[in-house]
């Protein structure tokens, strides 16, 4: 599917941040994308941002990144082969060492 969900562990049970506290925005593939597209988003927090990352497929990507401030920055990447033709779904994370987001959404290769 294309949704995606932070969770984070409170007594034993899982429970999904809801705070909207972590910003992300998509940057990247939109629509068609090239075979080996790349994948980037910018994420932005009231609060240092400690961890990130990217997946396509479930695959997580090596990605780069930086940000003129600890609260700001952009994350990028693309997938080690080719991607198939056909639909694919793309995921960006982002956490403070309080609360996290994850967004996902979908692109096609021709």
């Amino acid at each position: 599917g294309t949704t995606a969900r932070a969770l984070h562990l409170a007594g034993g049970t899982w429970h999904p941040d809801t705070t909207g506290l972590v910003k992300v925005s998509i940057l990247g593939p939109h629509g068609t994308a090239a075979a080996t597209p790349q994948v980037a988003a910018e994420l932005s927090a009231k609060a240092p941002l400690v961890e990130s990352a990217l997946w396509v497929d479930g695959v997580e990507l090596l990605e780069k990144g930086g940000g003129l401030t600890p609260d700001r920055g952009t994350i990028y990447g693309a997938p080690n082969a080719r991607l198939a033709p056909g639909n694919h779904v793309a995921v960006a994370y982002a956490r403070t060492a309080g609360h996290a987001t994850a967004v996902a959404w979908s692109f096609h290769v021709a």
